[in-house]
Parts: C-alpha cells; structure tokens; sequence
C-alpha cells in the first residue's frame, strides 16, 4: 500500500486529474498509480513520486488489463515503465521517461514532487 502522504502529493501534483484518459475517463483521479509495478509485495522503492501517476479507477483498471497497441501507447507515453533488472534501475528508468499529461505536453517527474515541461534533458 502506498503511503497516503504519498499519494496526496502525486494527486496535487496532477492537479487531481487522470493523466492516463483513456476512453470512459472518469477524469478525478483518486488513485496514484505505478508506471512501473510493484507487483504482490514488491519493493517499496517504487512507491516514489517519479514512478507514479494520478489515475481514476476506470482508467487504472484498463491500464492493468492493457496488450497489444495499447500496451504500447501506455509505454510511448511513459504511462507504463517497463521492469529493469533491479528495482533502483526500475526507479531510474521511470525517472528518465516522461510522461504524456492530457494537455498533451510532456513533462518529467521529479522526485521532490514537481513536474516540469519537456523541453530539454532531464531537470535533475
């Protein structure tokens, strides 16, 4: 379970919107979702901020069951990170992805809890 102070913060800083909208959006998000899983009992160093986003319970539940040409639009827009060998490689890797926000800009996630507008490397 993600600590709540954890996901207050991933929902403010998504203004409490669901970055993945898909179709039958809910648009509230009340979920910060894992780009890259935790799985049953996972390591707890993928509950950090650059490796979750604000989803509703709609789309979070589409992401979960997401194959094919979904699946990949997910990864295309760094709403899925795939696992590396490690966790700490995992955490970078979602670090060093960004994410696609439904204004359809990009941003990175940092791990004070900002996101900044791609327009450039990495603000870290």
């Amino acid at each position: 379970m993600i600590p709540k102070r954890l996901v207050a913060l991933v929902l403010e800083r998504d203004g409490r919107e669901c970055v993945l909208d898909r179709p039958g959006c809910w648009r509230a998000a009340t979920i910060a979702d894992h780009r890259a899983n935790r799985g049953m009992g996972g390591s707890r160093q993928l509950d950090s901020v650059v490796n979750l986003i604000a989803a509703c319970p709609s789309c979070n539940g589409l992401k979960e069951d997401a194959t094919g040409g979904v699946l990949e639009q997910l990864i295309e827009y760094g709403h899925r990170v795939r696992h590396a060998a490690t966790s700490q490689a995992t955490l970078r890797a979602a670090q060093l992805t960004p994410v696609r926000y439904p204004d359809g800009r990009f941003y990175w996630l940092t791990a004070d809890g900002r996101r900044v507008e791609v327009s450039g490397p990495p603000p870290f």
